[in-house]
């Protein structure tokens, strides 16, 4: 069990894991494909979103400690 709170700052860590994802390549035209039907969104949708999580991920890395 974590006790650092930023642990559980859900803001926080959703937005890491989306970028971290993504910095590791792990965001492929495949996985691009199934999360626009799962999400019943456009390529460009995703992208967008993706774009913002890293926007929010990099904004949270500022005002860490």
């Amino acid at each position: 069990m974590q006790t650092n709170p930023l642990w559980d700052d859900n803001e926080l860590q959703f937005g890491r894991l989306i970028a971290e994802i993504e910095a590791a390549g792990g965001f492929t035209e495949a996985l691009v494909q199934d999360l626009q039907v799962s999400m019943d969104l456009t390529e460009a949708d995703i992208i967008g979103l993706l774009d913002r999580a890293q926007q929010a991920w990099d904004t949270t890395k500022e005002r860490l400690p």
